[in-house]
């Protein structure tokens, strides 16, 4: 099964999604949100009726079903437009240009093609790599550090790990 579809399951409890999806604190705030208002309903329509005047049992309710509405559109909304699997096309196209662009020794074309990719997918451990690379052409290491460790920290990230690992031990230098 895809994984936009797997997200599109787990948008019927507020979060999950968001979660999985790496915007861990976004999913943590609509999962606590969530769960505080439903629990606050159960408890003020059954449980302690008496410690809750009269309408809060609705309020809570309502709060409850706008945060599992709202948060089940924003799930879709996301899905639907901005997953990175939507733009798969664009990506490919963008980074067959960024690598030519390299090949060629337009190291400001590529990086803003390699940008643009990860504006798309952030997650995308082949345009962290190639990133990595174009800051050690244009003698930026710090970047090129950051972009190889983002790179190891992604799902895809592990079959670059012998390339980055050696790049960034001739970025640290042999006595590193």
């Amino acid at each position: 099964m895809p994984r936009r579809a797997w997200i599109g399951l787990l948008c019927f409890w507020p979060g999950l999604p968001q979660i999985w999806t790496g915007q861990e604190v976004f999913g943590l705030l609509l999962a606590g949100l969530f769960a505080a208002a439903v629990n606050l309903a159960i408890a003020a329509r059954w449980i302690w009726v008496e410690a809750f005047a009269p309408g809060w049992a609705d309020f809570f309710a309502v709060s409850a079903i706008l945060t599992w509405s709202a948060s089940f559109c924003y799930t879709v909304w996301w899905v639907w437009l901005c997953h990175p699997e939507r733009h798969r096309q664009e990506i490919e196209r963008l980074f067959g240009e960024a690598l030519e662009a390299y090949l060629q020794g337009r190291w400001n074309d590529s990086r803003r093609r390699v940008e643009r990719i990860l504006a798309l997918d952030d997650t995308d451990a082949d345009a962290l790599l190639h990133l990595g690379a174009i800051h050690v052409r244009t003698h930026q290491p710090e970047l090129a550090r950051r972009a190889f460790r983002q790179c190891l920290e992604q799902d895809g990230g592990s079959k670059w790990r012998w390339e980055v690992e050696r790049a960034l031990t001739s970025l640290n230098g042999p006595d590193a």
